[in-house]
């Protein structure tokens, strides 16, 4: 009985995962306008862009991938001149998403939370110096 609830939580994780992440989000700070912008590639795998406008020229920041590695999810990010790090799915539910990578210096978690009115609010959190720093991001999806 225990292996059908994983089978359909790791089920209901996709399903919300693929519905929720595609399409672009935008947020605007006093001086830029950052973006992330996430297309579905099939039900294993989304590919996203972490950008930036800023003076009228685009600025890339990251990478972004979504991916199934067997039963797990993973959030990839490649940041411009920096090394990939993968984040696994660590907490989860119907519309909020925490991947975590204990390891990494900075962010050692990536909290991504929908609300029903096509607003995303992303946090980075991590130890520094043994303080708990949080930084959050707040999107609107402006295209589906």
């Amino acid at each position: 009985m225990s292996l059908i609830l994983f089978t359909f939580s790791t089920f209901a994780q996709g399903e919300s995962i693929l519905k929720l992440f595609p399409g672009k989000w935008k947020m605007i700070s006093e001086k830029t306008e950052y973006y992330e912008e996430w297309e579905l590639l099939n039900e294993n795998e989304m590919v996203g862009v972490g950008f930036s406008i800023e003076e009228g020229d685009t600025v890339l920041s990251e990478q972004l991938y979504l991916k199934k590695f067997s039963d797990q999810w993973a959030y990839v990010a490649l940041p411009v001149n920096q090394t990939i790090t993968l984040f696994a799915l660590s907490e989860y539910s119907e519309n909020k998403f925490t991947f975590e990578n204990k390891e990494h210096d900075y962010p050692q978690k990536i909290i991504y939370e929908f609300t029903a009115d096509a607003k995303l609010n992303a946090a980075t959190e991590g130890i520094i110096e043994g303080e708990l720093m949080r930084r959050d991001f707040n999107y609107i999806r402006i295209e589906k």
